[in-house]
C-alpha cells in the first residue's frame, strides 16, 4: 500500500469517525439511560393531571377590578381564613407586590382570595387590596371541592382555561412563585 493510500484510508476513516462516532455515542447515551436532564425547573409542586375548576361568577372587592371570572387569565389563588389574620394580610401585601414587578404583564396575572372560614374582612381588603377578588367558600364550596386538601396560606396557579397547575405550600418564598409565574407569562401567548 503506497503513502498515499494510506493517507487517503485515513482521512477516509477519520471523516467517517468523525460523523458516526457522535451517533454511536448519542444512542449509547439513550440507550443506557446514563443522562437525562432535570425533568422539571418548576419551584412548585406540579398537579398532574391538572385540576380543572368550573367557571364560577366571583365577588369583587372594589370595582378596580372588573373581571369576573377565572377563564381567559392567569389567576393566583390565595387560600386563607376570612377573618386574614397577621399572616394572611402579609401573604396578601407579599403577592399584591409580586404582581406589581410583572409591569405590563401584571394585567395579565389576576388575584383571588378564597377565604375559606369565617366572615370576611371587606374593610380590610377594600382599602389594601382594591384589585383583590375574593371568594367566599360559604357559597362555592362545592365548585370549588375539587381542590380537595388545601391548607391555609397555600397558593395555587389556574392557567386562562381553569385548569390548576402548581400549588405552592404557605412557607414558599414569594419570590421562587415569581420566577414561575414569570416564565410562564413569557412562554405563554394566552391570558
Amino acid at each position: 500500500m503506497s503513502k498515499r493510500q494510506k493517507s487517503g484510508r485515513r482521512a477516509f476513516l477519520l471523516i467517517n469517525f468523525l460523523f458516526f462516532g457522535p451517533l454511536a455515542l448519542a444512542v449509547f447515551i439513550y440507550a443506557t439511560g446514563g443522562w437525562r436532564p432535570n425533568g422539571s425547573t418548576e419551584n412548585g409542586e406540579l398537579l398532574w393531571p391538572p385540576v380543572t375548576i368550573p367557571d364560577i361568577t366571583l365577588q369583587e372587592a372594589s370595582e378596580n377590578n372588573p373581571r369576573k371570572h377565572l377563564r381567559n387569565v392567569w389567576n393566583l389563588l390565595y387560600t386563607g381564613p376570612g377573618d386574614c389574620d397577621d399572616n394572611c394580610k402579609n401573604r396578601l401585601v407579599d403577592i399584591r407586590q409580586m404582581r406589581l414587578t410583572f409591569g405590563k404583564d401584571a394585567n395579565r396575572l389576576q388575584l383571588v382570595f378564597l377565604a375559606d372560614s369565617g366572615s370576611i374582612d371587606r374593610s380590610y381588603i377594600t382599602a389594601e387590596h382594591p384589585a383583590l377578588l375574593v371568594v367566599d367558600q360559604k357559597n362555592t364550596g362545592a365548585q370549588l371541592a375539587v381542590l380537595e386538601k388545601y391548607a391555609a396560606g397555600d397558593l395555587y396557579l389556574v392557567d386562562p382555561q381553569g385548569n390548576v397547575i402548581l400549588k405552592y405550600p404557605s412557607d414558599m418564598p414569594i419570590a421562587d412563585v415569581r420566577k414561575d409565574i414569570k416564565k410562564l407569562l413569557k412562554l405563554s401567548q394566552i391570558g
